[in-house]
């Protein structure tokens, strides 16, 4: 593949991370070293909306459930909440974190929360929860250890298991959310001497449910990608199929069309059972499509085409008919000449 099916221009500088939506087709939000984020229809090629009141670079950026929020937070110590299609409303938590150095977002949807991780002034690597509705004070903060990798959560929202991958070390720490007191339950940690240079997890959709594997990781080290299965031990996990723990997954299928999404409609997404007996993996139903529509340009250009050939076809087709008025007059004089 050498040449794009669309390009998307519009960022000054280089681009770091790129987010599909969750549930609208083809709308698709991209974050640069520009210090901005983008929101774009890929149909159309063009730019839905730009957010630019990140005041250093950002870092990480995250769609909410139904997509009607973005949450954005970089290395100005802020997380920042708004609507991508009305970006003037956005809320903001200054200085949520005290260090420097980058820090990550992610949403707890099933709890009506938000959360990050990033580093203490002391340089100890954190993580705090907040309440969506109620952001001028946190749920939940806890100095988890001194270390200089950036945590990268991952929220299993079906589960309200927290994931947190150290970039640069070989550990995997997970936590379960509850709405209670205490918040935040360490159940256990993936520990490997071998570092991680990066890494991305299976859609919850393609796990094995009779091993009861909740989540996998494929994590990327220098020469290899390396599956990591979170197994909960069920006895009869091979036998029965484990209801409690697959609650119906994302189906990877868009619920809402991008012109729908743009009208200010929102539709959370498309699930599909786990049951291996009643789920439907038919590729065509509800499949995702996409068609890029012209640009006005393209358009223009067209037109002049389309104008040159007609002009070519008009002059070909008076060409013919003065070549079939001349073979008509030459007949008749042939004719009249062999009367006389």
């Amino acid at each position: 593949v050498t040449k794009p099916t669309v390009l998307l221009e519009g960022h000054q500088k280089k681009v770091t991370f790129i987010k599909f939506h969750p549930s609208a087709n083809n709308i698709v939000a991209t974050g640069a070293f520009d210090r901005t984020v983008k929101v774009w229809n890929i149909e159309t090629g063009s730019c839905v909306s730009t957010f630019d009141q990140c005041q250093d670079t950002v870092m990480t950026m995250e769609w909410n459930g139904d997509g009607s929020r973005i949450a954005c937070a970089g290395k100005d110590s802020a997380i920042r909440m708004y609507d991508p299609r009305s970006v003037e409303g956005a809320q903001s938590i200054a200085d949520a974190f005290d260090g420097s150095k980058g820090s990550k977002v992610f949403w707890a949807e099933n709890l009506g929360w938000i959360g990050g991780t990033g580093f203490s002034r002391s340089a100890k690597r954190q993580m705090k929860i907040w309440d969506v509705r109620k952001i001028d004070k946190a749920l939940f903060e806890n100095d988890i250890d001194q270390a200089a990798s950036v945590l990268y959560p991952n929220f299993d929202n079906d589960n309200g298991i927290l994931y947190l991958v150290g970039k640069g070390e070989g550990n995997i720490t997970y936590y379960e959310l509850v709405n209670d007191d205490k918040i935040a339950y360490l159940l256990s940690a993936y520990r490997n001497p071998e570092p991680q240079k990066g890494g991305g997890w299976l859609p919850k959709r393609a796990c094995d449910v009779w091993k009861c594997e909740i989540g996998r990781f494929y994590k990327l080290t220098a020469s290899t990608v390396i599956p990591i299965s979170f197994i909960v031990p069920r006895k009869a996990g091979a036998e029965v199929f484990q209801e409690d723990i697959f609650p119906n997954a994302y189906a990877g299928r868009p619920a809402l069309q991008a012109e729908d999404w743009l009208k200010g409609e929102n539709k959370q997404p498309v699930t599909m059972s786990m049951n291996p007996a009643l789920r439907e993996d038919n590729p065509q139903s509800g499949s995702t499509s996409f068609t890029k529509k012209k640009t006005y340009a393209e358009l223009e250009q067209e037109n002049d085409e389309l104008r040159t050939r007609i002009a070519q076809l008009e002059a070909e087709l008076a060409k013919t008919s003065g070549s079939d008025t001349t073979t008509e007059t030459t007949d008749k004089v042939d004719e009249k000449e062999a009367t006389d």
